[in-house]
């Protein structure tokens, strides 16, 4: 009876402790680069991706729904850069918005030209912190973790 109480009570307490589930949804554009086009714009702008040997993908949007959804996840990702071919009241007005994206969302038109001029801008911009940041965090976080134990062992080991 006791053991059955010990797991019931485990259970409880990992089921309370499980993390909620975003409503937002999950990215499904892992690409860090991507442009987004209509029916109309589509062909091109996947044609001049693959001229200029770019890395991005081209996705086709069927409503301003879907756009908005995918630029509300470059607030999460800062890696995720954006060229908007199409939609482009729907991405201006996120602009307006959040300000601060300017440098990862672009508006361009539907031009050869204009959209060679907007990947190399998003490719121009580097977004990433680099390797030192990452680094310099474990590092300390290894020291504190290798000192807090240290510590531990080596009180254990006098007494």
């Amino acid at each position: 009876m006791k053991n059955n109480m010990k797991i019931t009570l485990f259970l409880i307490v990992i089921s309370l402790n499980m993390a909620a589930v975003s409503a937002h949804g999950v990215d499904v554009t892992p690409e860090s680069t991507i442009v987004i086009t209509d029916n109309s714009t589509a062909h091109l702008a996947k044609q001049v991706v693959d001229e200029t040997g770019v890395n991005a993908t081209v996705y086709k949007f069927k409503s301003d729904a879907d756009v908005t959804h995918q630029l509300e996840h470059t607030l999460s990702n800062p890696n995720k850069k954006i060229l908007a071919v199409a939609y482009q009241g729907t991405v201006n007005e996120f602009l307006s918005q959040h300000p601060d994206l300017s440098n990862r969302i672009i508006v361009c038109s539907a031009n050869e030209t204009a959209i060679k001029q907007g990947l190399n801008k998003l490719t121009a911009t580097n977004t990433s912190t680099g390797f030192v940041t990452p680094f310099l965090s474990g590092l300390l976080i290894g020291l504190v973790a290798g000192i807090g134990s240290g510590a531990f062992f080596m009180k254990r080991k006098l007494s």
